[in-house]
Formats: C-alpha cells, sequence, structure tokens
C-alpha cells in the first residue's frame, strides 16, 4: 500500500475513532475525547478521511440526540494508516 500523508489532527481523530466501540461513531463521541477541538473540526477531519477511505460513513439514527446523524467506522486501511504513529509514540 502507497504511503499517505495524514495531518497530525487527522491522526488523533482516527486513534480516537479506533478507540470508540467497534471503531464506531458519531463525531460529537470523538469530540467528548478530545480536548481544544470543535465540533465543525472533528467533522470536517472525519469527512476527509472517509474521502480517503480511511473510515466509512453511514447516516444512522442517533437515538439520544433524536436525529439522523453520520457514523463513521474505521477501516482496515485506516488501522494501517495509524499504526506508524503509534509505534513511533512507543519509542
Amino acid at each position: 500500500m502507497e504511503k499517505m500523508k495524514l495531518t497530525e489532527n487527522m491522526v488523533a481523530v482516527l486513534k480516537v475513532l479506533a478507540e470508540l466501540p467497534e471503531g464506531k461513531g458519531f463525531a460529537r463521541a470523538v469530540l467528548e475525547k478530545m480536548e481544544g477541538k470543535t465540533f465543525n473540526g472533528v467533522n470536517a477531519t472525519l469527512a476527509a478521511a472517509a474521502g480517503k477511505g480511511l473510515c466509512t460513513k453511514a447516516r444512522k439514527i442517533n437515538e439520544a440526540a433524536e436525529k439522523i446523524l453520520t457514523e463513521y467506522a474505521i477501516t482496515e486501511a485506516g488501522k494501517e494508516a495509524i499504526a506508524p504513529a503509534e509505534e513511533e509514540d512507543a519509542q
């Protein structure tokens, strides 16, 4: 697989998404686990990651908000893309 350029922000958002149950969640759930980020920033980052194939997006009913929102799920490509960054953190 060709190495893809990712911003630090995208890596951080994807790491949080990967930590959610089943690697799935709404942008608001990702935002709750991050500091210093805005909802629009997290949502835009997730949408950009979906465009690169690093996560998928699907319209789902969020029962807590009683709305249809976009649920994101990390893909294998997304897990692979953030793996090198995790190895660097361990060193």
